[in-house]
């Protein structure tokens, strides 16, 4: 899923969206607790219409954070972050932000859902959860769960934090 190119990333947002006017463009994040780390995926999926797609992506290690609302939030926090950082450098395209959170009760995302809806709204961004938000939720699950080679860097997004 990686050829480690690192990329500035506003200059190639740009440019693709400007050779294909039909992408749409989708973040989304995931993290997972693997020992005394937290990893966080972060991604942007430029989605075209019955032809696939093509994913930038940045990889993140924290010290293990055990509450899972603050690491849930966190994921949150990193999607809107990213939309408004693109949104003030030119990126206009509609951006939809991918929830990996559930609808269903059953599951410890739920008790985030409700206050993460309007707070993306807020910001004036559209959003999808589960089962609606695959394209960046599944991407930055694969990622996340990913082991890095030992001889590559895996982050491609060389200006997002």
């Amino acid at each position: 899923m990686t050829n480690g190119q690192f990329i500035d990333l506003i200059p190639y947002l740009k440019e693709r969206l400007e050779k294909s006017e039909d992408l749409k463009l989708y973040i989304g994040s995931d993290s997972q607790n693997a020992g005394k780390w937290t990893n966080y995926a972060i991604v942007i999926v430029l989605h075209k219409n019955r032809s696939g797609g093509h994913v930038i992506y940045s990889k993140k290690r924290v010290p293990k954070i055990v509450d899972r609302f603050s690491r849930l939030w966190n994921e949150l926090e990193d999607s809107i972050e990213l939309a408004k950082f693109l949104q003030e450098n030119g990126i206009q395209n509609p951006i939809c932000i991918d929830l990996d959170f559930n609808p269903d009760p059953r599951y410890g995302s739920n008790n985030v859902l409700r206050s993460a809806l309007g707070y993306v709204e807020s910001f004036g961004f559209d959003v999808r959860v589960k089962p609606f938000s695959m394209a960046a939720t599944y991407c930055a699950d694969k990622i996340c769960n990913r082991k890095a080679p030992k001889r590559k860097k895996l982050n491609l997004v060389s200006n997002i934090k």
